[in-house]
């Protein structure tokens, strides 16, 4: 799921080619989508109003539009990735609104107002440029109702520093095949994964190598830039659950609502 395309010279944008394998490698990884609606819903149903309109912000290839619309959502999604959007368009309710938008961009301050956001599986790590966290919450918050609820995760420092100790690993999946590689400068807290993604092409196999720069934020980082933005009632759990984070967590989810006395800015 890609917030920002950044092509580099010899490098693919983020999701341009893994777009067409993505929800293969997610199945076989059992991404659990199915929980994380569960979750989703419990804090609408929480949320003391009728959860109606959402933007899903990163959607990918729609797997989450799609289940949200199962379940009687009208959706609004936005990625970075055109290619990823292709997908979703094919999979999502025919009218869906499909969005192609880097984050942060001011243009996404005019969609809504939404009832909730959400950015789901490691879409926020992507906003790795200095401040970037911050200006995206601002730019989101314009985009919600008062008191309309913020919901997104975040990879921990624990999980970028267990997939950095594989050093470079891959897997074939027989009809695709990749390796991965972590670059990271010790003492900082941004990271730089290298995807090279093998596909078949006649009895050759094509390559193709994406940059994907992430970074982990610490706690205040997060609470400082939701309570900027004007989001209150603050609550961070384990990956999903009504756990709560500890040392052990791989990923955070949060939640927040926007101050009931926030207006459009």
């Amino acid at each position: 799921m890609s917030p920002r395309p950044g092509a580099e010279s010899g490098y693919g944008a983020p999701y341009s080619a893994l777009a067409r394998v993505y929800d293969q490698w997610m199945a076989a990884d059992r991404i659990p989508y199915d929980q994380w609606i569960a979750f989703t819903e419990k804090r609408f149903h929480e949320a003391g109003f009728a959860v109606r309109t959402i933007l899903d912000v990163c959607c990918g290839t729609g797997m989450g539009i799609r289940t949200l619309q199962e379940h009687g959502y009208e959706v609004t999604g936005v990625d970075a990735s055109e290619q990823m959007l292709d997908i979703a368009r094919a999979r999502t309710a025919p009218g869906t609104e499909l969005l192609r938008l880097a984050l942060p961009d001011e243009r996404i301050s005019a969609l809504g107002p939404f009832d909730a956001v959400l950015i789901c599986f490691d879409g926020a790590n992507y906003l790795a440029g200095d401040g970037a966290l911050a200006t995206t919450l601002d730019q989101l918050a314009r985009t919600l109702r008062p008191g309309g609820l913020l919901l997104f995760d975040l990879s921990t420092r624990l999980s970028f520093e267990a997939i950095a100790a594989l050093g470079e690993f891959g897997e074939d999946f027989g009809d695709f095949a990749y390796l991965w590689n972590t670059r990271h400068e010790p003492d900082t807290s941004s990271y730089e994964y290298l995807v090279s993604l093998f596909v078949p092409e006649g009895e050759l196999y094509r390559r193709s190598v994406e940059r994907h720069p992430q970074r982990c934020f610490t706690h205040d980082e997060v609470e400082n830039a939701l309570r900027g933005a004007g989001f209150t009632d603050l609550a961070v759990s384990d990956n999903y659950t009504e756990r709560a984070v500890t040392d052990a967590t791989r990923r955070e989810t949060w939640t927040a609502r926007l101050a009931t006395g926030s207006l459009p800015r």
